[in-house]
């Protein structure tokens, strides 16, 4: 097994460029009739980088253009199912940039987060877990010894692609490299197209408003959606459907559950045209087992209920890696926070006034003037997740997460319940991965909280410095950040013994008692924070941008 593998976007990129094609090779080789069908337009490509650009920068266009280009490229020469690029090749990056803007009608941002890349970094994770820490000989040995209705139709697959094995390729190598052929491509074409239904459900939030604006009675059809025997009927004979309740499917349509018309929307591109049933068993078990994973992939669980990975691995694996998928995945809020600029002179921050916003003070003396008369608000990029760390230890799959501990005290200023939902989702996801047969054990670690104090705290300790080594620090400083950094640690290590009483618990979920507090303190301290961040992560003497 590998150890200390970073996953980021950086890593990501490298990875489909030099390392996914080769995987895909080793597992099947190239799928040499459909070579030449798919191309890649100049046009198309140039469409998406236009797309793009609205809310990357140029760079990360670019760097996102090549890794469409190299997944194509997998798709095209490796998985070789018609009709795969038209899911990938699209406009769906234009219609996100719509979607990041989106408010209700009472004027509530939906804080929706990026679908889009998000779909190749799972695609990404996924690999790694599979080829790096051997999850791929899991998933393998569950399918060949369960007898459920997933594994029983894999190998039913397999044993009617392969007719020399008599009808069973259960115990054949041929049989187990087919078998491992499938889950890895289930799960990158699963992973790749599972959130394809959010726009689908963007569409539908607007049809409902647009429905509700009284000039357009009468004009405008109400009935935008399909009703749902209709797509019964055309996908009936989908395993989605044999397998799942048809009662539970309407109700998760009807709600416009994302998961759900990603996986319908997935489907009908094979079932409309017909082209399902021209595919080899094997081609078809991969549509039908990646549908399935990405209907799942949303399900809701309750305290005595759960996902079972013996019961179908392809899908708990995709569930697994979409709530791991935290590093660099951010959301967009409109709003008028204002930059936090740091006095070069005493290290605390540059504030507007109270009374006059063109005004900015620093309690030092420092007074400057904002001059731009043209009104602006700001579009916010709320991440704070770095990256994640995968590891072993005597059999055991450690991950990292590195969520960032500054800037969990910025976000502080601005959303105080944002580490709360995370934090829920993950442990949610440590349950899940508890006990569960053919499964290594799976060790979670994160830092998430909304306690300032804490935050300070848990900076302190990941850097390995002591308090002797920040006072040291401070006296070493020139008087006026002298005084204000004192004061701030003093105040700190006041705090300490008794933070909850005062900014709750690591996890507060009471914004109304705490989360004004919290506020105070980092908006008081919030340069000297920086200051103190610098200093423990080596950082100090870069440029600062905030």
């Amino acid at each position: 097994m590998k150890k200390g593998i970073k996953v980021n976007d950086k890593e990501m990129y490298e990875y489909f460029q030099e390392k996914a094609g080769n995987i895909f090779s080793e597992i099947a080789g190239q799928e040499e009739h459909v070579r030449e069908r798919f191309q890649l337009t100049s046009e198309a490509i140039a469409g998406i980088y236009k797309s793009l650009q609205a809310i990357y920068s140029k760079e990360e266009a670019k760097e996102e253009v090549c890794l469409i280009e190299n997944a194509f490229g997998i798709l095209n020469y490796y998985i070789g199912i018609e009709g795969m690029d038209q899911l990938l090749i699209n406009n769906y990056a234009a219609i996100e940039n719509e979607i990041f803007l989106e408010h209700s009608a009472q004027g509530m941002p939906k804080r929706i987060r990026e679908h889009y890349k998000h779909q190749f970094r799972n695609a990404y994770l996924g690999l790694l877990l599979l080829k790096e820490f051997q999850l791929d000989d899991c998933i393998v040995q569950c399918i060949q010894k369960e007898s459920g209705e997933y594994a029983h139709y894999i190998m039913a697959s397999v044993s009617e692609e392969m007719p020399e094995s008599g009808g069973d390729a259960r115990n054949t190598e041929d049989g187990q490299k087919m078998v491992r052929e499938i889950v890895y491509k289930s799960y990158f074409v699963s992973a790749l197209f599972h959130d394809i239904g959010y726009p689908l459900a963007y569409y539908f939030r607007m049809a409902e408003q647009i429905h509700q604006f009284t000039p357009f009675f009468r004009i405008v059809n109400p009935a935008v959606k399909t009703v749902f025997h209709e797509i019964k009927a055309l996908l009936n004979n989908s395993w989605l459907f044999r397998t799942v309740d048809n009662g539970e499917i309407m109700d998760k349509y009807q709600k416009d559950d994302h998961g759900c018309l990603s996986a319908i929307s997935f489907l009908m591109n094979f079932y409309f045209s017909g082209s399902i049933y021209s595919l080899t068993p094997k081609k078809r078990c991969i549509v039908e087992m990646a549908a399935v994973a990405i209907y799942k992939h949303t399900n809701h669980y309750d305290e005595n209920n759960r996902m079972v990975f013996r019961l179908d691995p392809i899908s708990f694996l995709l569930r697994v890696v979409d709530d791991l998928q935290e590093w660099q995945r951010f959301l967009v809020v409109i709003g008028e926070t204002h930059n936090y600029l740091k006095c070069s002179a005493c290290g605390g921050i540059v504030v507007p006034g109270r009374n006059e916003k063109r005004d900015y003070l620093c309690k030092c003396g420092k007074q400057f003037r904002k001059i731009t008369q043209i009104q602006n608000k700001k579009l916010n990029y709320i991440d704070i997740c770095n990256e994640l760390t995968l590891d072993s230890d005597s059999g055991k799959l450690v991950i990292t997460l590195d969520y960032d501990c500054y800037r969990q005290l910025e976000l502080l200023l601005s959303d105080y319940s944002t580490v709360v939902y995370r934090n829920k989702s993950l442990e949610e996801l440590k349950s899940m991965l508890e006990h569960q047969k053919y499964l290594p054990k799976v060790e979670l670690n994160y830092f998430l909280s909304n306690n300032p104090v804490k935050l300070i705290g848990h900076m302190l300790e990941e850097s390995r410095k002591s308090a002797k080594d920040v006072d040291v620090w401070i006296d070493s400083l020139v008087e006026k950040e002298k005084e204000g950094l004192q004061e701030f640690w003093e105040s700190y290590q006041q705090l300490i013994a008794d933070c909850e009483v005062k900014y709750g618990k690591q996890i507060e979920k009471d914004a109304v008692r705490y989360a004004s507090a919290a506020r105070k303190f980092v908006e008081k301290y919030l340069g000297q924070i920086y200051s103190l961040w610098e200093f423990l992560s080596d950082k100090q003497g870069e440029a600062l941008y905030i």
